[in-house]
């Protein structure tokens, strides 16, 4: 069975609710930082994505136009 990808939506609901989970102390401080490291690099690597898509699609409009 595949994963279904994050999205940057999914990502902010995750990093909402790790946060409602630090503030209930359900979560340790360091482990919270973890968690968030792991979240914020998917978003980035999202970002990353969807630049690189953005540019190729800017760079065959060039090339064909």
């Amino acid at each position: 069975m595949e994963a279904k990808e994050m999205t940057a939506k999914d990502a902010k609901r995750l990093l909402v609710k790790l946060y409602a989970r630090y503030r209930k102390g359900e979560v340790t401080e360091a482990a919270a930082y973890r968690e968030a490291f792991l979240i914020n690099s998917i978003v980035k690597a999202i970002e990353v994505t969807d630049l690189e898509s953005r540019l190729d699609s800017i760079e065959q409009t060039l090339t064909n136009g």
